[in-house]
């Protein structure tokens, strides 16, 4: 699931806990305050007390205005009124013309009678009062004695209530934390979980990365957008690790080239130098010694010219600047032509290389006759070259398969063992790592010859047995004649 709709998930889920725990804290809060402003206005007293006081209280009054009105104005009437409210601290103030009274155990002061008696003209006041950091809530009722107006001011002390706005905000305070806690754990969570870590550890691989270091793995089973940012991540990472480990094998391949090639080169020209200083210093003293030594040199340098010209080619088959001129040409005529040029060069009498035609002498396959004439001239020109035995036998196999067709070409020479198998098609590579030039070439001919198979859409493998031969093949893919 995506962060995306994860976050939206949570927000919608969040909204309704929210409401949830916003209704229960003002539930909470409510129940709160009522509780301690009953506890600081009524102190300790049950509430079936409160009742009957209050049940009483407003039965006396009843009764006074009813029969005895007179009493409303006699002081220990009005101090008994006032002891019915002791259980709220608080008491009466009684007004009637200038006359004014107050009840026994309400301790009030000028101005806060000023405040209970303002003039009646004017536009009503709150029922609220202050004086000397005392606060009083008061509630007035007005009777009717010997046809006089006489006001009761029935007082309560709520200095107390300080203490609860205290409390109610302290509780308000714990409601909006627990709110926030149930509000932002969940989001912190899917933060902390789903970008934080996955963050660290990106933030991780691009450390050893900036280090140098590729050999470490990114891995992860998320399927939001940070898991495919860490898996782009680590594809990034082993595309680049890739990537210098091909540098690194260039950069040998190329010191090996340069390698090669200095050797290759420094040999005949080292020779060539020898011998013309020998001619220079009358050590070619006779012609038969002269024409030696020009023979020497011409080798030499022909070999410096077979050398330029593999590299050459090599060269533009590497980069594909090669040009084929591609034919579909009978494969069982143009092997048997290449064969039978070859034979000429061997002897008859210990030498022999034969043709078997496996296919039908119609088959056809599309390729540059020049270009894989060298390779089939090259192959086996290099077993002549290796042959160990007194009966040198060269075998040339035409096979069809699977749409292919085979090029085998097999002797019974030296052989070559498994640790140089696998590299006999690099380039400079020599099984006699003397590179010395009596029993090799330049290193180029296999690899050349793989180059220019593979780029005829076909396949060269070796398989070789010590001292018993070597099998080379090559595969073609079969054409078929549309005319």
């Amino acid at each position: 699931m995506s962060i995306r709709i994860k976050l939206m998930i949570t927000y919608a889920v969040l909204v309704l806990v929210s409401a949830v725990v916003i209704i229960f804290s003002g539930i909470s809060l409510f129940t709160t305050a009522v509780s301690e402003i009953s506890s600081e206005i009524i102190e300790d007293i049950p509430v079936e007390e409160i009742f009957g006081e209050v049940i009483d209280l407003l039965a006396d009054l009843k009764q006074a205005e009813k029969y005895e009105p007179e009493q409303l104005l006699d002081e220990e009437y009005i101090n008994n009124i006032g002891n019915h409210m002791n259980f709220s601290k608080g008491g009466v103030v009684v007004k009637s013309k200038d006359l004014v009274i107050v009840s026994d155990g309400l301790s009030v002061d000028e101005t806060v009678i000023k405040s209970l008696i303002p003039n009646h003209a004017s536009e009503p006041h709150e029922n609220y009062v202050t004086s000397g950091g005392k606060e009083y809530i008061f509630y007035d009722h007005s009777f009717d004695v010997l046809n006089e107006k006489v006001e009761y001011y029935f007082v309560i002390d709520v200095s107390n209530l300080e203490d609860v706005r205290f409390e109610i905000g302290k509780q308000s305070f714990r409601a909006f934390i627990v709110m926030l806690l149930i509000v932002m754990l969940p989001v912190l969570w899917i933060i902390s979980r789903d970008i934080i870590k996955p963050l660290n550890q990106l933030n991780e691989g691009v450390d050893h990365i900036s280090k140098g270091d590729l050999a470490f793995e990114l891995s992860t089973n998320k399927k939001n957008e940070i898991g495919s940012t860490i898996k782009s991540f680590d594809m990034m990472r082993q595309k680049l690790k890739l990537s210098l480990e091909n540098q690194v094998k260039f950069e040998e391949n190329r010191k090996e080239l340069i390698s090669s090639i200095s050797h290759d080169l420094k040999t005949p020209i080292t020779s060539i130098k020898g011998h013309i200083e020998g001619i220079r210093d009358g050590v070619a003293n006779s012609p038969e010694k002269l024409d030696k030594y020009l023979d020497v040199i011409y080798q030499k340098s022909q070999d410096m010219d077979q050398l330029i010209d593999d590299l050459f080619l090599f060269s533009k088959l590497d980069l594909n600047k090669l040009p084929f001129e591609l034919k579909k040409v009978p494969l069982e005529e143009f092997v048997s032509e290449i064969v039978q040029e070859m034979s000429f060069d061997f002897n008859a009498t210990s030498e022999s290389i034969v043709m078997i035609s496996n296919i039908e002498s119609s088959t056809l396959v599309n390729v540059d006759p020049v270009q894989m004439k060298r390779v089939l001239v090259n192959i086996m020109q290099n077993s002549m070259k290796y042959m160990d035995k007194d009966e040198k036998k060269i075998d040339v196999i035409l096979n069809e398969l699977n749409g292919y067709i085979q090029i085998v070409v097999t002797d019974n020479g030296q052989g070559i063992s498994e640790e140089h198998l696998a590299y006999i098609f690099d380039r400079f590579y020599r099984v006699d790592e003397s590179r010395n030039p009596e029993t090799g070439g330049t290193g180029l001919g296999l690899a050349i010859s793989k180059q220019i198979v593979t780029q005829h859409g076909g396949r060269i493998h070796a398989y070789s047995k010590l001292n018993h031969g070597t099998k080379i093949v090559i595969e073609l893919k079969k054409e078929v004649d549309n005319d």
